[in-house]
């Protein structure tokens, strides 16, 4: 074979090859998505918003405390966390240096706590902060009770006093007017 046979041997060779190619489909490799991340627990959720809030209530920053603990409960409602949560929020309103230290604040969010909570162990912390809350408002209204009426007696006592007096001094001017007249 000369040269220039092969040349076209070779060429013609090449042609067919790229006509069959032509008429196939390239194949791909199928590329998938990746798979999705998956969701963080509601357990760990809590977890790390516990965390957050403790460091938060030690900053001092008991509004942005409360206001987490509000958004996880309502992002959470009907689950444990959710109601530990809305229980955490409970204890801050019990607490007298955050927002009010209102005990019936407290016992109003306990009584809706108890209404709906599906938490067992929240139902129980709350039937037992409830009782002492009761306890301990009752003390501090008998104490309000009893200092208005100490304050009362001894308002009642010091008019008593200004009136003693002032009676004394009328019996000791009319003395003295007595003993000018007499003597001699």
């Amino acid at each position: 074979m000369t040269s220039s046979a092969r040349k076209f041997a070779l060429v013609s060779a090449a042609v067919a090859a790229l006509a069959s190619c032509r008429h196939t489909a390239p194949v791909l490799p199928a590329v998938l998505p990746p798979p999705p991340l998956p969701s963080p627990s509601v357990g760990s959720q809590w977890v790390a918003t516990q965390t957050m809030v403790l460091a938060l209530i030690a900053e001092n920053r008991l509004t942005a405390a409360d206001s987490s603990l509000l958004q996880f409960a309502r992002l959470n409602a009907r689950t444990p966390e959710g109601d530990r949560a809305r229980w955490w929020r409970t204890l801050m309103r019990v607490d007298a240096r955050t927002i009010g230290g209102d005990a019936a604040v407290a016992l109003a969010q306990i009584d809706s706590l108890l209404t709906d909570s599906l938490a067992i162990e929240v139902r129980a912390e709350a039937v037992l902060m409830r009782r002492s809350l009761n306890t301990v408002d009752s003390v501090r209204k008998t104490e309000v009770r009893r200092r208005v009426q100490a304050t009362q007696l001894a308002i009642e006592r010091m008019d008593e006093l200004k009136l003693a007096r002032d009676s004394m001094a009328r019996l000791s001017a009319e003395i003295e007017r007595l003993k000018r007249r007499l003597r001699p």
